[in-house]
């Protein structure tokens, strides 16, 4: 099996829903084979960010109300990168609007994509140190609670099947930052 892939054509895009939130464009392919195909994607625009707070003791987690689930989720802070921002502005931009803090040092620890099938969505994963007190008015429609986790308690909340913590985007910026933190993973 070759690793080396030809990338579908492009043949032809066009919206085909749109709501407030979201975009759903029709895709038309054409495969080196010759097959023809017609794929639906949610464009990911600018891009997101996910912020992991490390106060050099405990990490700052986030428990908001997320309608997909229709439960309050244990997270980190999250948000779409606006037009014209970098990554790192709107990383440091969530973390002011969202729980009241700056941060000195910001480190990128991973890109992702979740859904790649559909989605164009990419997330840029940071983890803040240095923190200080700083708040921007954001446009959450409630407070936003943060939860203190110390760096041992972290492990449990990474392993136990039962942890309140279930969000895939959240675990994995988490055992980077354990990586950093601990100098390998989950020790």
């Amino acid at each position: 099996m070759s690793r080396d892939l030809v990338l579908p054509e492009i043949t032809g895009v066009r919206d085909v829903a749109r709501s407030r939130l979201f975009r759903i464009e029709e895709v038309g392919l054409c495969f080196s084979n010759g097959t023809q195909a017609r794929y639906e994607r949610i464009p990911g625009g600018n891009g997101a960010v996910m912020v992991i707070p490390f106060d050099g003791k405990s990490f700052m987690f986030t428990r908001e109300y997320c309608v997909g689930t229709e439960s309050y989720e244990l997270g980190f802070v999250k948000g779409k990168i606006d037009s014209g921002e970098s990554p790192e502005e709107a990383a440091l931009r969530e973390l002011q609007e969202e729980i009241g803090f700056g941060a000195r040092k910001l480190t990128h620890l991973r890109t992702i994509t979740f859904a790649p099938g559909f989605m164009g969505l990419m997330m840029y994963i940071f983890m803040a140190e240095d923190l200080y007190p700083s708040r921007l008015t954001g446009d959450e429609p409630e407070e936003i609670q943060v939860f203190p986790y110390s760096v041992s308690e972290t492990r449990d909340l990474v392993l136990n099947p039962d942890s309140p913590l279930r969000e895939s985007r959240c675990i994995t910026g988490l055992v980077h930052a354990l990586t950093i933190v601990n100098k390998s993973p989950l020790v």
